[in-house]
């Protein structure tokens, strides 16, 4: 039998006033359980919070590739409007730039989001459709930053059509728009792999209260013959690596404190890497949250890094085909134009994009999204 007395004290540990209000929300990519009596923590599984079980129903959606195949599916209502018809149909760069898809992970439900400027204080208006392109309601939202950030300005550029070129950061900056136009972002580059800190640094003095989150599109990888599944074991891992500065310090240990302490202030994805199973990016530690990529089947991609809960918790889209529109080139699978050309006629379309480098941003991109259309809907 509970007596009235354990009642009184399971209430206070729950902090309730019921026995019947016992369901707690958790908050948090790492949560704790402090149990008051002794003040001892323990470690609770990550997808027991709130952002983890966001992350699950994300992960659902993008398996399925919808964003893709539900935003460019045909239109055909009698109820949609000429003038929103022709913006959703538009392939213009401008056009392209000025609306977004997005589903509502809470209850799958679709709609697109056209720009209709900004208002005096800088909040975003939107004209919001339904997924069959019926006018819903006009909103308007407080735009979140994101902030970008990569190695070195001009690294591993990508030769895609004749006579054109994009860097790494340029495809990073067009992923993450074209999924959210309607965000503010925010650019860090080390331009010295020796300067790890001051690029830390740099990082956290941008974050405000408005910031959504960091997307890191780098990584420092480590192999492992077994899969890494325990916490220790990737501490074990970590000291095996050997990545010494020039004084024989690891250069791992100062790193993983300073991006924890970002991570303190905001959300920190990170790219999970590109180097196949049994390879991981150790930076994806505790508080760092990892994404990884996907085939066109929804399968984890055979070269997507860092494949379990403890690294990644996030997947998207890993190789993306590059297209020619009339006026440029496609690059993320969203209809419209990516990126412009001054003459498409002499333009060649060759292969894919490929990478977490690229996944990471477009999860940045919607997280920041669903973060501006809370309330809404």
């Amino acid at each position: 039998m509970v007596g009235v007395k354990n009642i009184k004290n399971l209430c206070k540990l729950y902090d309730t006033k019921s026995i019947l209000q016992t369901k707690h929300i958790i908050h948090g990519i790492n949560p704790v359980m402090t149990y008051p009596p002794t003040g001892k923590n323990f470690d609770l599984p990550r997808f027991s919070s709130v952002e983890m079980q966001m992350a699950v129903l994300m992960n659902r959606i993008a398996t399925k590739n919808e964003y893709i195949i539900r935003s460019q599916k045909v239109l055909s209502s009698t109820k949609i409007l000429p003038e929103d018809l022709k913006r959703l149909q538009s392939t213009t760069l401008e056009d392209s730039y000025k609306r977004a898809f997005w589903i509502n992970p809470k209850n799958d439900k679709a709609y697109h989001l056209l720009d209709e400027g900004r208002t005096k204080d800088g909040l975003q208006k939107l004209r919001i459709l339904d997924e069959n392109g019926v006018f819903v309601k006009n909103a308007i939202v407080k735009p979140k930053t994101v902030i970008l950030t990569d190695l070195k300005k001009e690294r591993f550029i990508f030769k895609c059509w004749d006579g054109n070129n994009l860097t790494h950061l340029d495809i990073i900056n067009i992923m993450a728009r074209r999924y959210n136009p309607f965000a503010k972002y925010k650019y860090v580059i080390l331009e010295n792999e020796d300067s790890y800190c001051e690029y830390y640094n740099k990082i956290s003095n941008l974050i405000d209260k408005d910031t959504s989150c960091v997307s890191a599109s780098f990584c420092t990888q480590c192999h492992s013959s077994e899969p890494i599944r325990a916490r220790g074991n990737v501490i074990r891992s970590i000291i095996e690596t050997s990545l010494k500065q020039a004084d024989g310090s690891l250069v791992i240990n100062k790193g993983r404190y300073l991006l924890e302490q970002i991570a303190n202030k905001t959300r920190f994805l990170m790219g999970a890497g590109n180097n196949g199973n049994n390879s991981y990016n150790v930076n994806i530690l505790y508080k760092l949250e990892g994404v990884g990529g996907l085939t066109s089947d929804g399968k984890i991609h055979p070269f997507s890094s860092s494949r379990n809960s403890l690294f990644t918790e996030h997947y998207e889209n890993f190789e993306f085909p590059i297209t020619l529109t009339n006026e440029g080139v496609n690059i993320t699978g969203l209809h419209g134009t990516d990126y412009p050309l001054a003459d498409t006629a002499y333009a060649k379309a060759e292969g894919n994009l490929s990478g977490t480098s690229f996944s990471t941003p477009i999860r940045a991109a919607k997280l920041a999204l669903n973060d501006m259309m809370e309330g809404i809907f």
